[in-house]
C-alpha cells in the first residue's frame, strides 16, 4: 500500500553559511509546524510524521470488518 503526503517545506539558507540549512516543515492539512536545524532534523521529522499517519491507519480489511457499521444501507440519507 502507497501513501502520499503532502508538506509544505520552507528552508532558510544564510548566504555566509550555504552548507547549513534550517527551516519548518508543515504536513497538510492544517498541522502544525515544526522547526529544524541541520539536514538531518528535517530527515528525522519527515520520517517521525510519516510513521505518525501509517499507525494510525487500519493493519488490514479484517480490522475494519470488525468496527461497528453505524451506516445502515437500507436507510435514506437525508
Amino acid at each position: 500500500m502507497r501513501q502520499i503526503r503532502t508538506f509544505i517545506l520552507r528552508l532558510y539558507i544564510d548566504i555566509d553559511q550555504r552548507e547549513k540549512t534550517c527551516g519548518n516543515l508543515q504536513a497538510l492539512p492544517g498541522r502544525e509546524t515544526f522547526s529544524f536545524k541541520n539536514n538531518s532534523e528535517l530527515l528525522n521529522l519527515l520520517q517521525k510524521l510519516s510513521n505518525e499517519e501509517v499507525m494510525n491507519l487500519p493493519m488490514n480489511k479484517s480490522q475494519n470488518e470488525n468496527k461497528p457499521n453505524f451506516y445502515n444501507e437500507n436507510q435514506p440519507v437525508e
